[in-house]
């Protein structure tokens, strides 16, 4: 068992060492960016071995490891039937691995303020010393604004955790939560960037504003995570929809009109999926709506790039995570925390494919150890 923690610890170090210098250091990022869903794939498949036998799962026919197999055997053959970039596959494979291991990888309490104690310190270090430069020397950066708004939201919800986690015996920690919101909305408000903002929002909303007694409701609760996910798609179609009727206008503080591209970007990725909707399209395809590949949706991304089949099979382990998570979060307020930022980012998502995008690979599955991590007792 210590053998094994020191392992996981290790492991996810390293992930935070790659996932901190992607950031701060804009030559890393440009020599490394496409290698990175191999290099997240093979230390979540490391967690994989040192935390579960997957060979003695297999053979007692452990249902949630042989959704897991399914994906990735379905999402390989689909990407080599439409000649799509490999990349893809690698996407898939660390968001479903990072589900998977959310039951499996159960990590103590120390290790939970280890991990967000070095977001916190990451936070300092970005709005301290690297982010004045950035915008000093913007052309040195291999992001845009909007990327780096999201990444010190995301970066900074994160440390959040360890915030709430100091909170349960230093008063203090109060004090720090109120400038990490305070330094968000101001973050997220002066880079007028939407998604970062919905981030945070929804965060904040679930978090103060919204009873947790009253949306972990096992009712309630399973239709959020609906609206999440299946919403995402529901919000696709009627936006895009929305978008040809003429109508717009300009949302307020933000730059951008309410429609902004993103409706021809959905339909022209609909019309492509009508002609694959089994095997998806892959990501080997030019669009002409956009400069590049992006779907800007993650739900709509599964459900576009690797087919109807890969997307519903995604979404049952999705369920099957998310069920168990809402017992989790009910008994500890930092298990609770970590849901509520979960969810934000789901929602986030509606415009972006952050939720995806392997280089926020760690965070994604830092939140979701949290919501499972040893809890001895009953706290908050």
């Amino acid at each position: 068992m210590k053998i094994r923690n020191i392992l996981n610890m290790v492991v996810l170090l390293l992930l935070f060492a790659g996932y901190s210098l992607t950031f701060l250091v804009p030559k890393f990022y440009g020599k490394t960016d496409a290698y990175v869903g191999v290099f997240v794939f093979a230390m979540l498949f490391i967690l994989l071995l040192a935390n579960t036998n997957p060979l003695e799962r297999i053979k007692k026919l452990e249902v949630d490891l042989l959704l897991l197999a399914t994906i990735l055997l379905l999402c390989g053959i689909n990407i080599i039937l439409v000649k799509s970039g490999k990349g893809a596959f690698f996407v898939l494979a660390d968001f479903v691995l990072a589900f998977y291991l959310a039951g499996k990888l159960v990590i103590q309490k120390k290790q939970v303020l280890l991990l967000s104690g070095a977001y916190f310190a990451l936070l300092f270090v970005w709005l301290l010393f690297v982010y004045p430069k950035m915008f000093a020397e913007y052309g040195l950066y291999g992001y845009n604004t909007n990327t780096a708004a999201t990444f010190t939201i995301y970066t900074l919800l994160c440390a959040f955790l360890f915030v709430q986690g100091m909170r349960e015996k230093y008063a203090i920690a109060g004090f720090f939560a109120v400038l990490l919101i305070v330094k968000g909305v101001q973050l997220a408000m002066y880079h007028r960037a939407r998604g970062a903002f919905i981030m945070l929002g929804v965060f904040l909303l679930l978090y103060y504003v919204i009873p947790s007694k009253w949306w972990l409701k096992k009712g309630v609760f399973r239709a959020v995570y609906v609206l999440e996910t299946l919403g995402s798609l529901v919000f696709v179609a009627g936006y895009t929809l929305l978008g040809t009727k003429g109508v717009n206008f300009n949302i307020p503080f933000f730059y951008k009109e309410l429609f902004s591209g993103r409706e021809e970007i959905w339909k022209e990725f609909f019309l492509l999926f009508l002609e694959k909707p089994i095997t998806g399209i892959g990501t080997n395809v030019q669009i002409s709506s956009f400069f590049e590949f992006n779907v800007h949706n993650a739900m709509y991304n599964i459900l576009v790039v690797y087919g109807l089949f890969v997307f519903i099979l995604t979404l049952v382990l999705i369920y099957m995570r998310l069920e168990k998570m809402r017992d989790r979060a009910q008994n500890d307020r930092v298990s609770y925390c970590a849901l509520c930022i979960l969810t934000a980012v789901f929602f986030e998502s509606f415009f972006d494919v952050d939720l995806l995008w392997v280089d926020y690979a760690l965070n994604l599955l830092v939140i979701l150890m949290v919501v499972n991590h040893e809890q001895n007792k009953v706290s908050g």
